[in-house]
């Protein structure tokens, strides 16, 4: 069993191409209107980080029999070890919201760089396959949504790191924050290795 769990920033090179925003029609100060606006775009940047075509990946965590590893660099390098490493494992892929957020960032990003197709995606994250589980889907039911935290700290007594995903973009740029980033990244994947030996 190979658990796997990504962590991403907002892309700020392609802010021009985000959806303009409005205001609440209802208000008609001008200050008002402009705050409004700001706060908006605040929310809209923020969340940047968990789309695929506006946010990049910052690291891939492992967490296996025999590896435990967090990988860092050039996204489409992350990428292409990704895929070799899941292409040629024996070991069942396991993911927590894996098949809504984690594997259609990496094949949207793929895509960008010419790696992958989405009918790549498709397979991987397809109800019946046996070879990738998402493990949230198969504890909630196809459509909820369950934090990894509250399930562990109740299924395996354990808790996820504290940390802000909001400052990656920030701590991706020094070694120190790397290790910050490894910390929690590599703990939301031991987690779910050991949610994945419990369910599956």
């Amino acid at each position: 069993m190979l658990a796997i769990d990504i962590e991403t920033y907002a892309d700020l090179s392609v802010i021009d191409f985000l959806p303009p925003i409005e205001a609440d029609s209802r208000l008609k100060d001008e200050e008002k209107i402009k705050a409004d606006i700001e706060k908006k775009k605040e929310k809209q940047v923020e969340q940047m980080a968990l789309n695929g075509l506006y946010g990049k990946i910052a690291c891939i965590g492992y967490y296996g029999d025999n590896i435990q590893e967090v990988d860092f660099g050039e996204e489409k390098e992350l990428i292409e070890r990704f895929l070799k490493k899941v292409s040629e494992s024996s070991e069942v892929i396991v993911t927590w919201n894996g098949n809504e957020f984690d594997l259609p960032f990496i094949f949207k990003r793929g895509l960008k760089y010419g790696l992958c197709k989405l009918t790549d995606l498709q397979y991987y994250t397809a109800k019946t396959n046996p070879k990738c589980i998402d493990l949230m889907r198969l504890f909630c039911g196809y459509g909820k949504y369950e934090k990894l935290d509250n399930v562990a700290k109740i299924l395996l007594g354990e808790e996820k790191e504290e940390f802000d995903v909001k400052e990656i973009s920030e701590l991706i740029k020094t070694q120190s924050g790397k290790e910050l980033i490894k910390r929690y990244c590599l703990k939301d994947c031991e987690l779910t290795y050991k949610l994945g030996k419990m369910m599956v």
